[in-house]
């Protein structure tokens, strides 16, 4: 469980820094979240700053060298950051995947079971890594990430999260469709709103693509929207599908945690010779969080789920 209190200083140290970079140099906020990352680790000062603005960041920085911080408490202090400067540019924060969605997973890939001491985690679109490092943090067991995306200014913020958490050099700048010859232990992701265009959906084709970077029964756990079962040549999908993964569940949220549309979790299996078969599909609906109640209901229909069938 993170200390709020931790997370608070973690930000307070950031924003300091990016509002200094800002005042002193104009740097844009997100810029000045992956500066602060890189001074940070190199326990250096930005170049042009005023000998006032040095010892503001030198003080700052100083929480750092007392407290050796949780990679959880690092995390959700850095997407604090990155919201406050999404705000600054009045860009959408709905590209960073909320908590709960992430937490949600990793409560999932750990009743589903992965016996390697090592979990090689996956995100083909990571955007800003927040869920791929959500769930890598709150697992049992170690995890390697890797992600990958094809937006510049969320690579870089990716990387400063890598960075700073030492996760090492596992998020990559290029297509999702050109980054192949590995195999991860599961994948996780979320899935932008997305329309049928040249009879081809983008979420169908990740899908398709990934099944060659992901190992004999490992596991898909995706954010779709839930008309994703509606789109055109949704036969076809099914067909192609059916042939490489088998349907696991398919875990609906509630509505009041999306702006964009109404989303679920699909899980989804790679299948091979080895693979225990699925008999009954797992489809359920949480409720909203504010009712706790139905919401611990839903966990426990979902942990006599999996003591089931897994």
């Amino acid at each position: 469980m993170a200390n709020q209190s931790n997370v608070e200083q973690i930000y307070d140290c950031i924003d300091t820094s990016c509002m200094t970079l800002y005042e002193e140099l104009k740097m844009p906020y997100l810029q000045g979240i992956t500066e602060t990352c890189n001074n940070i680790l190199s326990q250096t000062i930005t170049k042009g700053l005023s000998k006032a603005a040095k010892t503001k960041l030198i003080e700052a920085m100083k929480i750092f060298d007392a407290t050796d911080y949780p990679k959880e408490e690092i995390r959700k202090a850095m997407q604090l950051a990155i919201l406050k400067g999404l705000k600054h540019i009045k860009r959408s924060n709905a590209d960073i995947t909320p908590d709960t969605i992430g937490l949600l997973m990793t409560f999932i890939l750990e009743k589903l079971g992965n016996k390697n001491k090592e979990m090689i985690l996956f995100d083909p679109l990571a955007g800003t890594g927040n869920l791929l490092l959500t769930v890598a943090n709150n697992m049992s067991q170690t995890v390697i990430p890797i992600g990958v995306d094809n937006n510049i200014d969320s690579y870089n913020l990716a990387v400063a999260m890598f960075d700073i958490m030492d996760y090492g050099e596992g998020i990559y700048y290029q297509d999702t469709f050109t980054f192949k010859n590995f195999q991860a232990d599961a994948i996780v992701t979320d899935f932008p709103n997305a329309e049928v265009v040249n009879k081809q959906y983008f979420p169908f084709e990740v899908i398709k693509f990934h099944y060659d970077q992901l190992r004999e029964g490992g596991y898909f756990l995706a954010l779709i929207a839930n008309d994703f079962f509606e789109k055109t040549q949704i036969a076809d999908f099914k067909q192609i599908i059916t042939s490489l993964y088998q349907s696991v569940g398919l875990i609906t949220l509630p509505s009041t945690m999306f702006k964009t549309g109404d989303k679920s979790i699909l899980i989804l299996q790679k299948l091979g010779k080895n693979v225990k078969k699925i008999t009954k599909f797992l489809v359920t609906e949480i409720p909203s969080f504010q009712d706790p109640k139905a919401v611990n209901d839903a966990i426990v229909r979902m942990n006599r789920w999996f003591t089931d069938n897994i």
